[in-house]
Order: structure tokens, then C-alpha cells, then sequence
């Protein structure tokens, strides 16, 4: 695992890393909206999600430290307990979509949040995970120094040391979240992924679904949350003449910021 630092960092999020010329400067950058590819191109959509389970499997050439992960959600619960918001449970889903862009990382040698393809955090949950109806935010920390290797509470120090990773860390409405800890030769990645989901299917919806399967789906979430289908959140309006081939469902957030919004849930492929 070698990894440069890059600075292609998507809305409300940020990467800190340190190296051994020291601390680099936080960076963020607006994200732009409709980055990824469109609802026609199943073809990019299908490649990246299964991009991103290869990654699972195989680290990208890292090494998945898993109670380090798991050292970090403790670590985190301590500082929002010494804040007063409440615990964050873990969250398996989140912790796939994690450990996936952490091994993607590792693969690509880069630290970002956004992919070259234009998917963002949001969209690597919405792939991997076939429950939840939620939007996460994500933190990553990055080492590269010889002598001791980085620790889940040296790790999590970069993010102290930045208030937009620390109050993203410390948010009152977040109830989940979930930590890969990624090593290498005197390197380590930390990837943070925090969420409140809106609601959860009681079964996981495949990623090829068919008709009965995606009735079903909508079926279960509550009629309140005005549930419903559409092209993925993010998705480039360019090329949506080609049809809706890659299809999201989402779900209505009466008490977000700014008024009310729809929130997306899992992504996939209608089967012909």
C-alpha cells in the first residue's frame, strides 16, 4: 500500500493525513453536484460496485486491522460522551462501505473522498448496503512516517486537531457509524463513516432486483417517509435520455436542515 495525497474531497467532508514532512493543511472543497455517472450507464455503476467488492476481499494490498476499527468507534464514544452526545452504534453496513473505499484507496494511491468515477461516500453505502435508507459523512485519517505504527488514538488526534472532522465526529444527530483501519509498510488509513438512517428494509434488496422484489421493498418502509423510485442521488443528468436503467429508492426526511428532503436508500439494476 503507497498512497500520495490528493485533494479531491466532496461536501461537509475532509481528509487529514500526516506524513513525514508533518501535518498537511486540512482542505475542503464544494462538492459538485450530479457527479456521478448517469442512470443510463449501468455499465460504470455495475463496474464500481463491484470494484468495491473486490476491495472487501482484498484490501486493495492493505491489511484490515479489525480491532483497530473497532478501538476507533470506542475512542470516538469517549469524546461524545465528554461532549454529551449520546453513544454511536455500530453500523455493519457503513463499516462494508468503509473498509471498501479504504482497500479502494489503498488500490488507487490516493487519499479522497470522491473516486475518479464521481461516486462520493453516500454512494459506495447505497451499493453495498441493500437495507439502509440513509446519507452518511465521512472522516479519513492518513499515516505515512517510519518508527511505531499509527494507533486508532493517533489517528483519531488528526481529526481532534481539525474542527470540521471534529464537529462532523461529535454531531448530536448521528446514531451509527463504523471505522476500517487499513495498514501498510509504515502506513495506516482510518476511514470514518457516521449516519443516521432514516429507515431500514427488513430484508437486504439484491442488487439485480426484480419487480416482486423491489414492490416489496417500498412495500415495507413506512407510507409516512413517501417512499419511492428514481435515479440515483448524484447521478449526472447528462445521458438520462438513454432511460432509468440504474434505479434508487428513497425516502422523505420530514425534520432535515432547511426543510424537508429525500434521502437515499439502496441502489440497483431492474431485471429485464
Amino acid at each position: 500500500m503507497s498512497l500520495s495525497r490528493r485533494a479531491a474531497l466532496a461536501t461537509g467532508f475532509a481528509a487529514a493525513a500526516t506524513s513525514a514532512a508533518g501535518d498537511t493543511p486540512e482542505v475542503h472543497i464544494a462538492m459538485v453536484p450530479d457527479t456521478a455517472p448517469p442512470a443510463s450507464d449501468v455499465a460504470a455503476w455495475s463496474a464500481y460496485e463491484a470494484r468495491l467488492r473486490a476491495r472487501l476481499a482484498d484490501g486493495g494490498g492493505g491489511r484490515f486491522d479489525d480491532p483497530g476499527g473497532r478501538a476507533a468507534l470506542a475512542l470516538v464514544n469517549q469524546a461524545r460522551a465528554a461532549a454529551g452526545a449520546t453513544a454511536l452504534a455500530w453500523h455493519g453496513e457503513l463499516a462494508w462501505a468503509a473498509r471498501a473505499h479504504g482497500g479502494d484507496l489503498a488500490r488507487r494511491g490516493a487519499v479522497e473522498h470522491l473516486s475518479p468515477e464521481g461516486f462520493d461516500p453516500s454512494h459506495r453505502l447505497w451499493l453495498l448496503g441493500r437495507t439502509t435508507v440513509g446519507s452518511p459523512s465521512e472522516n479519513i485519517a492518513y499515516h505515512h512516517r517510519p518508527g511505531p505504527p499509527a494507533t486508532p488514538a493517533s489517528l483519531m488526534a488528526q481529526w481532534r486537531a481539525s474542527p470540521g472532522h471534529w464537529q462532523n465526529l461529535l454531531r448530536p444527530s448521528h446514531t451509527h457509524a463504523a471505522f476500517a483501519l487499513l495498514r501498510g509498510p509504515d502506513q495506516a488509513l482510518l476511514v470514518g463513516l457516521f449516519c443516521r438512517p432514516l429507515a431500514m428494509l427488513p430484508a437486504p434488496l439484491a442488487f439485480r432486483a426484480n419487480g416482486d422484489e423491489i414492490a416489496q421493498a417500498l412495500r415495507t418502509i413506512d407510507p409516512d417517509l413517501n417512499p419511492r423510485l428514481g435515479a440515483p442521488q448524484g447521478a449526472r443528468r447528462a445521458g438520462r435520455s438513454g432511460g432509468l436503467r440504474v434505479v434508487q429508492i428513497s425516502a422523505e426526511r420530514r425534520d432535515a436542515p432547511g426543510g424537508d428532503a429525500y434521502i437515499g436508500g439502496p441502489i440497483f439494476l431492474p431485471a429485464s
